[in-house]
């Protein structure tokens, strides 16, 4: 679903155990010739241990490809079965013909094998079982396996044999009554997590395989993973799977944390991610002890240091502690986990808890209570949207008036309104958020809140953040906030500065301080943005088109004018010029236009968009 957003091409997170996309850590390279030397040493078992989804299997895969043309492989990936299963497995394999019926003993499989064998290594070939989950054989099939090792000739093995299992399968090993086959062994390794530092390489490493040589996971992002994950490609892979599918959800050009943490979410449920957050507080907690103990010992020290012989106490011990040096043994605070994304796709409907596409959705009876939207009411209602959006300037407070209109702020404390529909809530809200567009929305036409903007050549903007990024990107929002009796209010947020906010609440203007809306802010909200022209991705470089030569226009009004290209190639001028412009900004400085940058774009060279915060406030 997100490879073309992304210019991929191929999904690069899938779990299939695809050598070519195998990242060939340390590690995985240590075990690599680990397997290729058992085998060629001429031994009996070569051993490849490792938790689940650390990549034993495609480390198996690459074996393969590595083998002599003069192998042959048998791979057993079910073992759960009785000898006879096992053997005949192994001969349909090697293409071994057996007689069939239930009456077949093991020792007419083995000898058909042996003889299979002796033939093929007359031939100057050799042969290789690999037996998969091997965890899963019990102690007589480990044993009948080990005799098959008795099939030799005077100078070699005629068998080489790879078992892959989990950790289980060391504990089965290390049993009395298999320490025959244990003595046999002739390499084993173990492979764990994958390391911290080869994080980043490894998400590298896919996403060119797949065709994407941009980074597209900011540094954050890529600590929060490993947080949870742990390390384990496979539970990576997983992860950045359902993070690539909500940002495209998004419209975003790059993976931000909360994307990260709603896909952990969706993938282990909300309490496997509290347990891992409350493991890092855990962790933080022990930090936080650890460096008080340190910092009480190193207060008795300078105590013990300073006081004089006398008994007075001296003052440079203060001088000790205001040294910059204390941060050395200061614990760094908790990272809190952000709310997940929430991804309101159209009107009314619950906020679904996972990136989909946006479904159809019958129009709630709810929406009878609506009024009519067309004729001469429709302008009263943009009127009301406007004027919440344009108020009148108002003289600049004193400092002293400031301080006494927040003192009575505090004598008087805030209350929400109440909200007994929240469906019909949702509904004024983006009804409100299109006014201020200047759009005519009626939901009952067009349920879909996305599909339509996208018709009237907005964009849909799914955002993760606090106030302050709302105000970065000075856009009036849909927000869905927590008052003080915990419950939801839908509204839409119209202007907001230092102080307060103009929100749309079931039709009604409502002015909250900032300390209230922040206090009950979700994390998440949605905005419009103009679209450029044929935009449906992000712009990367090298891109060519309407919205290259959009991109050109903007930016060549930005410096008076200059147009930077001839035609319409984001070529490498072009790409410095959005560089700086991003770093000017605040923005992420990779070059790619995606809805931030074009917002920002946007403000500076459009004057007929609704803005939060008016111009010179």
């Amino acid at each position: 679903m997100y490879n073309s957003y992304f210019g991929l091409t191929e999904s690069p997170f899938s779990i299939a155990p695809n050598p070519r996309y195998l990242y060939l850590s340390e590690q995985h390279q240590e075990a690599l010739a680990h397997l290729l030397y058992g085998i060629n040493s001429n031994g009996g078992f070569v051993l490849l241990t490792g938790e689940v989804g650390t990549g034993k299997t495609t480390v198996c895969r690459c074996l393969l490809e590595q083998l002599p043309e003069n192998t042959d492989v048998a791979v057993i990936l079910n073992p759960k079965a009785s000898v006879e299963e096992l053997l005949a497995a192994l001969c349909d394999e090697l293409g071994i013909s057996y007689p069939q019926g239930e009456q077949v003993r093991s020792k007419t499989y083995i000898d058909l094998i042996n003889r299979h064998l002796l033939k093929t290594h007359a031939e100057g070939r050799n042969t290789v079982l690999i037996i998969d989950e091997a965890q899963n054989l019990g102690v007589p099939l480990l044993e009948h396996i080990r005799l098959l090792t008795n099939l030799e000739t005077n100078e070699s093995k005629l068998l080489q044999m790879v078992l892959v299992g989990q950790p289980e399968l060391l504990e089965l090993l290390a049993r009395p009554e298999l320490r025959q086959l244990s003595q046999r062994i002739t390499a084993r390794f173990h492979l764990g997590a994958l390391p911290k530092g080869d994080l980043e390489a490894y998400i590298v490493h896919r996403l060119s395989v797949a065709g994407l040589d941009r980074p597209i996971f900011p540094a954050a992002t890529l600590k929060r993973l490993y947080r949870l994950s742990g390390g384990i490609p496979r539970v990576i892979n997983i992860l950045c799977d359902r993070a690539l599918l909500g940002t495209f959800v998004q419209r975003d050009n790059r993976v931000e944390e909360a994307t990260m943490i709603k896909a952990a979410r969706e993938v282990f449920g909300d309490e496997a991610v509290q347990k891992q957050s409350a493991s890092g507080s855990v962790r933080w907690v022990i930090g936080l002890a650890v460096a008080a103990g340190l910092a009480a010992w190193v207060l008795g020290f300078g105590i013990a240091a300073w006081v004089a012989d006398d008994g007075r106490f001296e003052l440079p011990l203060l001088a000790f502690f205001s040294s910059s040096d204390a941060s050395v043994i200061a614990p760094a605070p908790p990272e809190a986990i952000e709310p997940a994304a929430v991804v309101p796709v159209s009107v009314p409907v619950t906020q679904p808890d996972r990136f989909e596409p946006e479904p159809e959705v019958p129009v709630s009876p709810a929406l009878s209570a609506l009024p009519e939207m067309d004729g001469e009411a429709q302008p009263e209602a943009l009127e009301t949207v406007t004027a919440a959006l344009m108020p009148p300037e108002a003289p600049a407070k004193t400092p002293a008036e400031v301080i006494h209109q927040r003192a009575l702020d505090r004598l008087e404390p805030f209350s929400w309104p109440e909200q007994p529909d929240g469906d019909l809530g949702m509904v004024q809200a983006y009804r409100a958020l299109f006014g201020a567009w200047r759009i005519d929305y009626d939901p009952r036409l067009n349920p879909v809140v996305c599909r339509f903007a996208e018709a009237q050549g907005l964009g849909c903007l799914f955002y993760s953040g606090d106030l302050d990024s709302l105000q970065q990107l000075n856009r009036p929002a849909v927000a869905s906030i927590k008052t003080g009796s915990g419950k939801t209010l839908h509204a839409a947020i119209l202007a907001l500065d230092d102080d307060q906010g103009r929100l749309m609440v079931d039709g009604e203007l409502v002015e909250v301080p900032y300390a209230e809306l922040e206090k009950g802010w979700p994390g998440t909200y949605t905005i419009f943005w103009r679209l450029p022209p044929g935009y449906s991705s992000p712009i990367w470089p090298g891109a060519s088109g309407s919205g290259v030569d959009w991109l050109s226009q903007q930016m060549a009004r930005l410096n008076g004018g200059v147009q930077l290209v001839a035609g319409n190639s984001y070529d490498t001028r072009l790409v410095e010029q959005v560089r700086l412009f991003q770093m000017r900004q605040g923005l992420t400085i990779d070059g790619v236009v995606g809805p931030k940058t074009a917002i920002h774009l946007n403000t500076l060279t459009r004057t007929d968009l609704p803005l939060l915060v008016a111009e010179g406030r």
